[in-house]
């Protein structure tokens, strides 16, 4: 489950927490037969909501270093690129190999990949999941136009950024930080399920036992009593999915 927004889940958490301590200062009168519903059961479900939004919170800042590293690493390219097809525009290699030369600067000039940012700054995995295969194109069009440019001898140029060996070498990074961005979003990802889990389960989530404690108090206290309405202000929102 996607939102547009960690600080929504945060809010759950920290409203269902203040929803444990109402019901607790009820006292005597707070007594559901639903167990989930106890203040210990429901202390329970809130530790592991918030053990598991702090992991996912950990995960992102941990992640947010190497996602942005890449994105700056692949910022220069396309001017790069720019560059180098200029230079071997100015020898005297053939027409064809200088078409086959703009054929993979334009799909790599073409991509304009870029990572969406949540709220406070650090990448959306969400958006690092979809971008990725873009990265991964880019960097191979950008090998092959490397090794095309190693295969013709008219292409020696004396500026040292643009030499074959500075562009080996770039494309070197720019795989590696591909191939390592797997270990790098996957915790992202698989700490997102477990804290929507914990959430937003439609059997025993926090939002379904806040419901259900709300439901129990007022037929308990009566719709319009004084505890009712201590409860029913305590809002909760279900994030909605992101439009693919």
């Amino acid at each position: 489950m996607a939102s547009t927004s960690e600080t929504g889940h945060a809010v759950n958490i920290s409203n269902f927490k203040l929803l444990i301590d109402t019901c607790t200062a009820f006292g005597a009168d707070y007594d559901p037969s639903n167990t989930d519903l106890t203040i210990v059961n429901m202390t329970t479900a809130w530790t592991a909501g918030d053990t598991a939004h702090t992991t996912l919170t950990v995960a992102l800042q941990k992640s947010k270093n190497p996602i942005n590293d890449r994105e700056i690493l692949n910022k220069p390219v396309n001017k790069l690129v720019t560059r180098t097809l200029n230079i071997f525009n100015s020898t005297k290699a053939s027409k064809q190999v200088k078409k086959d030369a703009k054929g993979l600067a334009d799909r790599i000039r073409g991509f304009g990949v870029k990572v969406k940012k949540l709220p406070d700054g650090t990448p959306d995995p969400n958006s690092v999941s979809t971008s990725h295969q873009s990265y991964v194109q880019k960097a191979d069009a950008f090998g092959q136009l490397v090794e095309l440019y190693k295969s013709d001898s008219f292409y020696a140029p004396n500026e040292v950024p643009l030499q074959t060996a500075t562009l080996t070498t770039l494309w070197v990074a720019m795989k590696a930080a591909n191939d390592n961005i797997g270990t790098i979003i996957a915790p992202v990802e698989v700490s997102r399920i477990e804290r929507d889990r914990v959430l937003y389960n439609e059997n025993d989530g926090l939002l379904v036992r806040a419901a259900a404690c709300k439901d129990y108090v007022q037929g308990a206290a009566g719709f319009s009593s004084a505890r009712a309405k201590l409860v029913t202000k305590i809002k909760f929102r279900k994030p909605t999915k992101k439009k693919k």
